[in-house]
């Protein structure tokens, strides 16, 4: 699914994200690691299609629609929670309650009528998180999804997150994930420039 070799993004003469070889089969859970500066979200953002300023090669067979990123700050539309992770379906035909689903299952069902400006910052990781899912994506890039969150609410992402079947799972973290999440960890060199 995604083959990387030689991949170097350098601005303003400084090495931002360096990754000599990477390949991620097409199901799999894998967490890529590494201190604040080194280069996670870049690669993220790589895999995703958004950033394009590199060097070496990067090599994703699934197709851009396919792929969705979840960004470590994420943005909530104005308007109710339901609305905003229906947004992610428009054009699928998927209902208000396959939405409601994934709201549920991330434990802020209770929120779906609620607007989004008065949620709290864990709030509104699981109701973006829920929108990133009800677009279905056979490639999940998240940065940092469990930042915020309470040891609750990070076990309901955890459980649900791992019962993705056909979803190809990548996790940006600074840290260590739980082994049910991820089966393959690639740590990002700790020598590359911050930035």
């Amino acid at each position: 699914m995604i083959e990387v070799s030689q991949l170097q993004v350098v601005r303003e003469g400084k090495t931002i994200c360096a990754v000599d070889h990477l390949a991620i089969d097409q199901g799999s859970r894998s967490a890529v690691i590494g201190s604040n500066g080194s280069g996670k979200t870049t690669l993220l953002r790589i895999f995703a299609g958004l950033e394009q300023n590199y060097t070496g090669t990067c090599r994703v067979t699934t197709d851009n629609r396919e792929r969705t990123y979840l960004h470590q700050s994420p943005y909530l539309f104005r308007g109710t929670v339901l609305a905003n992770v229906r947004y992610g379906q428009q054009g699928r035909g998927a209902d208000s309650q396959f939405a409601r689903s994934w709201l549920d299952r991330l434990g802020v069902g209770h929120l779906a009528a609620r607007t989004t400006q008065n949620l709290s910052g864990g709030e509104i990781r699981r109701v973006a998180l829920a929108r990133a899912l009800a677009c279905q994506p056979r490639l999940l890039l998240l940065d940092e999804p469990l930042a915020e969150l309470d040891p609750t609410a990070s076990e309901t992402v955890c459980q649900v997150l791992s019962s993705l079947p056909n979803t190809t799972l990548i996790i940006a973290s600074p840290t260590e994930l739980p082994a049910a999440l991820t089966a393959t960890t690639f740590h990002l060199r700790s020598n590359v420039s911050q930035g």
